[in-house]
């Protein structure tokens, strides 16, 4: 807190404000300003703060005391601030900087109260936003959240600004009235559009108050304003939560964000024509084999006669599928290759491809087992099948494992 009070003082203080310099210079001045410069550049405060202090010293030029107080301050380097702003005092008794860089150094201390004197002191010389809010920032380190609420209303009501309409909201929900932290929000984006800073503190507060509604209509304004596909994925998953799939597809479909999840919603609401065809878009734009694939799974699946489409299906495999393909693209040319007795062989060979990629699938096992069955290797088959059911009980591998006894029955009948 208290160096976010310090912060406050230092958001007036302009660096080189100054540039009537009636002091003279000295040799080597404009290198260390360099110096100085290239320190604060680089995040070394201390570095920079000790050349200005230099600088100051050899010039008594006052916009290097300035900027090294402000550097030291923004530091936390509070021993090497307090002799330069006591100097600053003393210098320039009519700068009322020095007496809010003074303020800082009080709070520091834990002199609040020689700090709320002397900062009501200066709003009656000097009545700013500024000042109002560092007395409000004063307040709220004490836990006095009405005073503080009091002084930044202050602040806002002389100098709007978006940070302190957040420092306000926060004050509103620590007196438990949330609802005025709301209506200020809301009311600001809907005057200012839906910036960032305000609609993301908004949906924190919805949040806490697991209001959905509230959060979704936020991001909803987010994403219009910024169309940023992050936001556009918290509509997605927003929509879902609430079971609204039909509003998510639409969602998806209008904001034209995460094709690939709306492909999968295609699929999930068995809409297979309309997953094709996206499939196929983002094939011609990225020209990325993957998508291929896709469509062939889904053409098969969305067939009602299976047999119908498989020279279509396997012919966009083949044009795509290698031993580095997904798994489950492997696995699952492998089964229909199988399933279909197009090529019993190659198709286990793609399988096992899948399974060396991922050992503990059951549905790749289950996809050997099945080639293995089709080969008439039915012992194989039955011992692979055996840890399939002990992670699956569907219907089809049940029929699988039913099909390959009767199949391990015969052969040892025959024998």
């Amino acid at each position: 807190m208290r160096r976010y009070i310090a912060a406050i003082i230092l958001l007036s203080a302009l660096c080189f404000a100054n540039q009537n310099n009636t002091k003279e210079s000295f040799e080597g001045e404009n290198l260390l300003i360099l110096q100085a410069l290239d320190a604060q550049k680089r995040g070394e405060g201390n570095i920079s703060g000790t050349l200005f202090r230099e600088l100051y010293e050899k010039t008594a030029d006052e916009t290097y005391i300035r900027n090294s107080i402000q550097l030291f301050l923004a530091a936390n380097n509070w021993n090497d601030a307090k002799p330069l702003i006591q100097k600053g005092l003393e210098e320039y008794p009519e700068d009322n900087d020095y007496d809010r860089f003074y303020i800082a150094l009080l709070v520091n201390e834990g002199n609040t109260s020689g700090a709320l004197k002397l900062t009501e002191e200066l709003i009656k010389r000097e009545k700013t936003a500024q000042n109002m809010q560092l007395l409000g920032a004063i307040y709220f380190y004490q836990q006095e959240y009405d005073m503080a609420l009091k002084y930044f209303e202050g602040a806002y009501n002389l100098a709007a600004s978006e940070h302190l309409l957040i420092q306000i909201a926060e004050l509103y929900i620590k007196l438990n009235q949330t609802p005025k932290a709301i209506a200020q929000l809301e009311t600001y984006a809907r005057l200012n559009g839906c910036t960032k800073l305000t609609c993301y503190k908004l949906i924190e507060i919805y949040g806490k108050e697991r209001n959905i509604n509230g959060v979704l209509n936020v991001y909803k304004k987010l994403y219009a304003t910024f169309k940023d596909d992050n936001e556009a994925q918290k509509i997605f998953e927003i929509l879902m939560f609430q079971n609204k799939q039909n509003e998510a597809v639409e969602f998806l479909e209008k904001s034209g964000s995460n094709q690939d999840i709306l492909m999968e919603m295609y699929i999930y609401q068995k809409q297979y024509d309309k997953a094709i065809k996206l499939a196929d878009t983002l094939y011609q734009e990225t020209n990325n084999g993957e998508y291929l694939l896709k469509m062939a799974i889904y053409e098969y699946e969305g067939a009602q006669n299976k047999s119908s489409v498989l020279q279509s299906v396997s012919e966009k495999f083949e044009r795509y599928i290698t031993d580095k393909s997904d798994a489950l693209y492997l696995n699952y040319y492998g089964y229909l290759l199988i399933n279909h007795d197009i090529n019993i062989t190659k198709g286990i060979n793609l399988v096992q491809k899948a399974l060396q990629l991922e050992p503990d699938s059951p549905y790749y096992q289950d996809s050997l087992a099945w080639g293995f069955y089709k080969q008439n290797r039915c012992q194989e088959a039955l011992e692979i099948m055996k840890k399939v059911l002990e992670k699956l009980n569907d219907k089809e591998v049940i029929d699988h494992f039913e099909t390959m006894q009767s199949c391990e029955i015969k052969n040892t009948e025959s024998k």
